[in-house]
């Protein structure tokens, strides 16, 4: 078995911003904004694998949630309407429940989802912490 060489956070960051901008190229995208997206999920799973390296098997991982990230925007652009967004209300016969969500960002609360959708890749380069 090979050793797997590992990309430092800002290589991560360069090709998968790289790699979406391929990818969306119809798009008129923020690359200020994607290079936040990009490196904040990154950031996520370093500390989730507890590492310093980040492993290149997981670039198309992140370029398939960032695209989803994307995705999720345009579906709740302004409304949740088409997204799996928060619930804003509950009605049971005469009574009914109304939650603030204007001020929620839907596409956030979905990127978490994603992320949890991947922790079972990502436990493949989890490192073990021992207290000893």
């Amino acid at each position: 078995m090979r050793e797997q060489k590992g990309l430092t956070p800002e290589e991560a960051t360069q090709e998968i911003t790289a790699k979406v901008l391929l990818l969306e190229s119809q798009k008129s995208l923020n690359s200020d904004l994607l290079t936040f997206y990009v490196g904040k999920l990154i950031e996520d799973i370093l500390d989730y694998c507890r590492r310093e390296d980040f492993p290149e098997t997981l670039v198309y991982t992140v370029v398939e949630l960032v695209r989803k990230r994307l995705a999720d925007e345009d579906a709740s652009a302004g409304d949740f309407a088409g997204a799996r967004g928060p619930l804003s209300s509950v009605k049971m016969d005469d009574t009914e429940f109304k939650f603030a969500v204007n001020n929620v960002d839907a596409a956030g609360c979905l990127s978490d989802l994603d992320f949890s959708s991947i922790k079972v890749k990502l436990n493949l380069y989890r490192k073990v912490v021992s207290f000893g």
